[in-house]
């Protein structure tokens, strides 16, 4: 009997704290129009993931809807889980993040708008992930 419950107890331990999950921020078009999302870097604070992404200044995903190689832009962080730390450490790395279709534009140029578009996007109860889907009512 406590040989059963220990190894219970064991297995339970280890699925439970074996491995963080991949962090990263998913962009994807679920609209009818491509999508171009820009995320302009801020020179000012040390970021190796976005620094390595970057081109120029910025880091730019042209999203084109019903192509299944090209609707999606990542970024990957490591790995981890996302927190309200997190998400500002993130927020603070962009200086803006510019997301546009045929017809709209949409700048999030505040530290405060930046983080509450990445906190309204976090999503999940154990395994949180940072997905900022597009459709063609984003903009409105």
């Amino acid at each position: 009997m406590r040989k059963t419950s220990f190894l219970l107890l064991l297995i339970l331990g280890i699925t439970l704290t074996s491995c963080d999950p991949s962090q990263g921020i998913l962009f994807t078009n679920k609209g009818e129009s491509n999508v171009k999302v820009k995320l302009i870097i801020n020179p000012q604070v040390k970021n190796d993931q976005l620094d390595e992404m970057k081109k120029g200044d910025s880091i730019v995903f042209n999203l084109i809807p019903h192509n299944p190689e090209e609707k999606e832009g990542y970024i990957y962080f490591g790995r981890g889980r996302w927190n309200d730390e997190n998400i500002s450490k993130i927020s603070k790395s962009i200086k803006s993040i510019e997301i546009e279709n045929d017809n709209y534009k949409i700048v999030f140029k505040s530290q405060q708008a930046m983080h509450k578009l990445l906190k309204e996007n976090y999503k999940g109860i154990i395994m949180k992930s940072l997905n900022i889907e597009i459709d063609d009512n984003f903009f409105n």
